[in-house]
């Protein structure tokens, strides 16, 4: 089997040269599996330029783990061979430098590395490896601080920046980061960590994203406590975790963030793994007590859904265009709450249309019907479906 190579003579050329043949902006702007962005790497060698070697051939092996981690199941994780640096330095197809800096010795650098997704296929059909490329509905997550003055976005702990250093968009459980709206008070936030679903449906409703993890960060008795609440791609969710500040609390926050996110992708993981799929749509909720503090704790349980449709869903890819991000918001809310449609994704969004998926109990015309009825005009252009409101 023969990979693209980079080469020792490639990871000397200019950076300028090197971001300018990938395009201007970071490599991983597309939401693929194989690009792994906001890769950290801190290097000492003899020179600068063995220390910028070193740094690439750091930040590629890294990134092949991520990649390999979202795509192997969770049960075949061990089987994996050692790849080697030629191996993988052959699936790289561009690596672009979010920042950087260098001394005669040292390289310290936030890099995106890119994968040509049809090579790591074929290395790891080589070996027989199963894969899966699956993923979970995009989720939204409003990280908050509370404080003694209240509910703040970042904190001088850096809590918002934490999870923005995180590769939100690539990973198997696509995130975006909200922002908290100016009258969230700490009462709303302390009743949806206390497992008050009627708190919880108010906020949901106030974001109008769909899945909805509140990412709450706290400073108690020399801690930094990280609690999520809400849901993710495989329902309701409770999180708790402290870490010691030992004089450094952005490390703590950034440690929580990490540890957090992480656990929202091994739940999927581990349901991927077990070939059970999501609930298509969230189930009304009946309050179960939460016990603050405990880890993993339930704060919400599901009611039975309703029966599945005779009709077998279609699944149907469509392009919605809206005003803002406000409109965006609502319209998103008001497709998952319709009657036969199922499984809402997002694929991409921009500053005016979302790329979407999701299934749906009926013909076509069934669903032009459906649409109009709740206020959406449904068209054909250029062989794709538009949504839009009327």
């Amino acid at each position: 089997m023969r990979f693209r190579r980079l080469g020792l003579f490639a990871r000397r050329l200019n950076l300028f040269v090197l971001i300018a043949a990938l395009g201007s902006g970071p490599v991983c702007a597309a939401d693929s599996l194989y690009d792994v962005a906001k890769v950290s790497v801190d290097i000492t060698a003899k020179d600068a330029v063995a220390a910028r070697d070193k740094g690439m051939v750091q930040a590629e092996m890294r990134a092949m783990k991520v990649v390999l981690d979202r795509l192997v199941p969770m049960s075949l994780q061990d089987q994996l061979p050692e790849f080697t640096k030629d191996e993988v330095e052959g699936l790289v197809s561009g690596i672009a430098i979010r920042k950087e800096q260098t001394s005669t010795t040292r390289y310290i650098a936030t890099l995106d590395v890119r994968f040509n997704a049809q090579a790591v296929q074929q290395l790891l059909a080589s070996y027989g490896i199963p894969f899966s490329e699956e993923r979970a509905p995009s989720i939204s997550i409003l990280p908050v601080m509370l404080t003694a003055e209240g509910v703040v976005s970042e904190g001088a702990e850096g809590w918002r920046s934490a999870w923005e250093s995180l590769d939100l968009t690539h990973g198997l459980t696509p995130a975006t980061i909200l922002r908290p709206r100016a009258d969230l008070e700490p009462g709303k936030i302390k009743a949806v960590l206390a497992g008050d679903p009627d708190a919880f449906t108010a906020m949901q409703s106030s974001y109008g994203y769909g899945g909805l993890v509140i990412a709450v960060g706290e400073v108690k008795g020399g801690k930094f406590v990280t609690r999520l609440a809400g849901e993710d791609g495989v329902g309701a969710i409770t999180f708790t975790r402290d870490d010691a500040i030992s004089g450094d609390a952005a490390k703590a926050a950034r440690e929580g963030a990490e540890a957090a996110f992480a656990m929202i992708e091994n739940r999927w993981r581990m349901m991927r793994s077990g070939g059970e799929a999501p609930a298509a749509a969230a189930a009304p909720y009946a309050a179960t007590p939460y016990e603050e503090g405990v880890p993993g704790a339930p704060m919400m349980e599901q009611t039975p859904a309703a029966a599945a449709p005779a009709e077998v869903p279609r699944n149907v890819v469509a392009l919605v265009e809206f005003s803002g991000l406000r409109d965006w918001q609502q319209i998103r809310t008001r497709l998952a709450q319709m009657a036969g449609i199922q499984g809402l994704e997002v694929n991409a969004l921009s500053a005016r249309t979302a790329s979407i998926t999701f299934d749906f109990a009926g013909s076509l015309d069934r669903l032009q019907a459906t649409l109009g009825e709740n206020g959406f005009a449904l068209d054909e252009r250029d062989g794709t479906f538009v949504v839009r409101s009327r």
